[in-house]
């Protein structure tokens, strides 16, 4: 939080909002925690499961991961690493493997049915915490 040292009423409407914010995102990560709890036997690892969202969102977009692209997500792990994870996320059943076209090389990564559910769990979550702040 910013600290300022004035007490106009502006400043302390900045200040209740900011832990407003702060709240709804603590609240938000407590129902994260929840979820994961409930569903600690059908999720994979952490760094699995932030691979699962990338391709959640990048199917949303309508433009699916390939297995390369996933393979390159350095900020997630090394080559050698994603792999085991997309294998990981392909034994539990959240994602399989589609090819476009008559294109056999590019493998693209889409989210199973059952993924999406883990999905509109996390988005519920967020709905339910989420409203909007009247200034």
């Amino acid at each position: 939080m910013i600290w300022i040292y004035a007490l106009s009423s502006g400043i302390k409407k900045i200040n209740m909002f900011m832990s407003t914010n702060r709240s709804q995102f603590f609240s938000f990560l407590e129902s994260v925690c929840h979820i994961q709890q409930n569903n600690n036997h059908k999720l994979p690892d952490l760094d699995a499961q932030v691979l699962l969202m990338y391709v959640c969102i990048a199917n949303e977009k309508k433009k699916p991961l390939n297995v390369t692209q996933a393979m390159n997500m350095k900020s997630i792990g090394s080559p050698a690493m994603l792999y085991r994870k997309i294998n990981d996320l392909l034994n539990l059943e959240l994602v399989e493997l589609v090819y476009e076209g008559s294109n056999r090389r590019t493998k693209y990564l889409i989210p199973t049915s059952k993924a999406l559910v883990f999905a509109d769990e996390m988005a519920d979550a967020a709905t339910r915490i989420y409203q909007p702040i009247s200034a």
